[in-house]
């Protein structure tokens, strides 16, 4: 194992939002699930104590994560996927007793073990592709040599997880790795027709099956013509953010946990947040998860390599569009399905899982390096400046001088190669080259008379 010995400080503002929303999360889960626990466990403490246990390991997994070097992932990327890959296969070799759990078999639950291998698969999916396409350079625009690979691998794995019924992980997969595909330099009309292949897939997932049909249709038609069906979740989570108004109801005084609201301390937490703590809590944890987003970004935009880049902008992916799913599914936005809001909802897995990633994004901010406009190290460039801006967070690879997001092209307003005259006689006959003067008329014409 690679332990990082640099001195560098990790970025702490990452560290105080993963810091306040993890004990936050103890809390609500605590709030939303002591009726359910009082009902099928006859112990009110009991998600409390499982969630209490994974914020532990988390936190472990988190320190010792930001200790080693980032690179450690990327010497083993691939026994990494594959673990993954075979913990996947597991899953639906065993039979549903010790995996199926709400119509899904994505569990693995043996005794006081358990374990859910799709969450470990984002995870282990995003070393990989950073470590796979970091690789590509140039080519990830050939189709036969990036997007087909891409495809292939995005398939088997989006396959194994759909396999077993849960297709919101699918979603959330898909959505990371066309993100990090897009910012490896994917070309625009690759990744447009790849996702018109996706669109067409998910189409014919949801008309196979009448119960992912009667949620399309909620979420066109409103909850409320399929109150006792389809409806009747989405529907509670709206009467519970209703209720909740600015301030909220008080910290455990929400009704919708006592039974009304299924799933209240897992898919739909945000939910009992809005009607307890009212928009004020539901703000702190958009928040939260925003300066995620900036810190992440930036990290990835000022990071030493493509690879650490790469990780970067994927596991703030994984992090930040599936906590935008999760609220737009309770309010009504999306279609409903079963996703976990990161470092909050009830989930043990979910829980040190993101938490490791936050660890390895905090390593990565260690080695985060200032360059100035147009330089280029180790083939990746960034946009900052000598003060920090919003600039800092949009991640801008370089190929030859030109950019290499998503194939677009040098925009109008980014650096062009230092060619050409830069001042009175002066040239450049290349990037970083050491000027040239050339005297000038004027010049001339002074030294002649000074020889006189």
């Amino acid at each position: 194992m690679m332990i990082d010995t640099t001195r560098r400080k990790p970025d702490y503002a990452l560290l105080a939002a993963v810091g306040m929303l993890v004990p936050f999360g103890l809390v609500m889960v605590y709030s939303a699930s002591f009726m359910d626990a009082m009902h099928n466990h006859d112990n009110q403490l009991y998600y409390l104590f499982r969630q209490l246990g994974g914020a532990l390991i988390g936190t472990t997994g988190l320190l010792v994560a930001q200790r080693i070097d980032y690179r450690f992932w990327r010497r083993y990327s691939v026994p990494i996927m594959a673990g993954a890959l075979g913990l996947l296969l597991l899953v639906l070799a065993l039979p549903d007793s010790l995996t199926t759990v709400n119509s899904a078999k994505s569990w693995i639950r043996i005794g006081f073990f358990s374990i859910q291998p799709s969450e470990v698969a984002k995870l282990a999916m995003i070393i990989y592709f950073a470590d796979w396409l970091s690789r590509r350079g140039a080519k990830i625009g050939n189709v036969t040599y990036g997007l087909i690979p891409f495809a292939v691998i995005m398939g088997i794995v989006c396959g194994l997880v759909m396999l077993g019924g849960d297709l919101g992980t699918t979603i959330v997969l898909a959505v990371i790795g066309v993100t990090v595909f897009f910012a490896a330099g994917a070309n625009v009309l690759h990744l447009l027709a790849a996702t018109a292949v996706a669109g067409a897939a998910f189409f014919a997932l949801v008309k196979v099956a009448a119960f992912r049909q009667e949620r399309i249709d909620v979420w066109l038609n409103g909850p409320w013509d399929y109150y006792l069906g389809a409806g009747y979740q989405p529907a509670h989570a709206l009467y519970a953010l209703g209720t909740g108004s600015i301030f909220g109801v008080g910290l455990g005084q929400g009704r919708q946990k006592f039974l009304w609201l299924p799933q209240a301390h897992t898919d739909a937490i945000f939910a009992i947040i809005g009607e307890e703590l009212g928009m004020i809590g539901t703000l702190f944890v958009v928040g939260c998860f925003m300066l995620i987003a900036y810190r992440g970004f930036k990290i990835a935009g000022r990071a030493p390599d493509p690879f650490a880049a790469l990780l970067a902008v994927g596991l703030t992916a994984w992090l930040v569009f599936q906590a935008m799913i999760n609220i737009g599914v309770v309010t009504t936005l999306l279609p409903f399905t079963g996703l976990t809001m990161p470092f909050i909802s009830y989930g043990s897995t979910s829980l040190y899982m993101t938490m490791i990633a936050a660890g390895i994004l905090l390593n990565i901010s260690r080695h985060t390096i200032t360059r100035s406009p147009g330089d280029d190290i180790n083939g990746i460039a960034s946009v900052r400046r000598n003060s920090p801006s919003f600039a800092d967070t949009v991640v801008v690879w370089w190929r030859d001088g030109r950019a290499r997001l998503s194939g677009a092209g040098r925009g109008r307003g980014a650096p062009k190669r230092a060619t050409g005259r830069t001042g009175a006689g002066a040239k450049r006959t290349g990037a970083g080259a050491k000027r040239i003067y050339t005297p000038t008329t004027r010049t001339t014409r002074r030294l002649k008379r000074d020889e006189r």
